[in-house]
């Protein structure tokens, strides 16, 4: 099983739409939301969906006289390719999407599909520059368990502010 980002000893929660259901974004409690927190993920690929990035929100303090706290949005960058090896002696078929939220589990964006990986291979997958919003999730998988190994490097942090009042 893949293990989560590590934000430290930070607590985390998961957000609740308007009827208490969730939606399936982590919402980070920080002092301080990073600008750009380097993360470095490795995974070994399942015939299931793995989540390769997801990006949360930052419950950070709020800048007004009372002490309260606000939820920002985040934003990650990807920046290095997604690699995958095979560490088989068999051709194993991959699979890598972007989920854009709100917009799952209607619409999937397929990066590549039925990618067929051959033995002992590796191949990088451009996606260097890809930016990620909160809730949006990247996963790979492949049609053979722990056959596929995916690794890359990307950031997050709190996102700018689309408006400023």
């Amino acid at each position: 099983m893949p293990i989560p980002p590590d934000y430290g000893n930070n607590p985390t929660e998961q957000e609740l739409d308007e009827f208490g259901v969730p939606t399936g974004v982590i919402i980070v409690e920080t002092s301080q939301a990073p600008d750009a927190l380097p993360i470095g993920a490795n995974y070994e690929l399942t015939t299931n969906w793995t989540t390769i990035i997801q990006v949360p929100k930052f419950k950070v303090p709020e800048l007004v006289f009372g002490g309260s706290t606000t939820i920002e949005p985040g934003i990650g960058e990807v920046i290095s390719p997604l690699i995958i090896s095979n560490k088989t002696a068999n051709t194993v078929p991959v699979d890598v999407r972007i989920n854009r939220f709100p917009q799952r589990p209607q619409d999937e964006f397929y990066v590549i599909r039925n990618l067929r990986l051959p033995a002992y291979d590796t191949i990088p997958i451009p996606l260097n520059g890809q930016f990620f919003a909160s809730g949006d999730i990247l996963e790979a998988k492949a049609s053979d368990n722990l056959a596929v190994d995916a690794t890359i490097s990307y950031t997050i942090g709190q996102a700018e502010e689309y408006d400023v009042d």
